[in-house]
């Protein structure tokens, strides 16, 4: 998968809702791609329990 899909689906995932749309693409303008693929990792391991909840 690519970077830009990661951020678009980063940005679009339930985690920026709650902590702000602007604030999420604030840290991923300012961090390498290595942290966009841990960031990415967080949010489909957080919807895996959420969905098994």
């Amino acid at each position: 998968m690519s970077i830009d899909k990661m951020k678009r689906d980063i940005l679009n995932s339930p985690m920026a809702e709650v902590r702000g749309t602007e604030r999420i693409q604030q840290m991923l303008d300012r961090h390498d791609e290595s942290f966009i693929k841990r960031m990415y990792q967080l949010m489909v391991d957080d919807e895996e329990v959420a969905i098994m909840e």
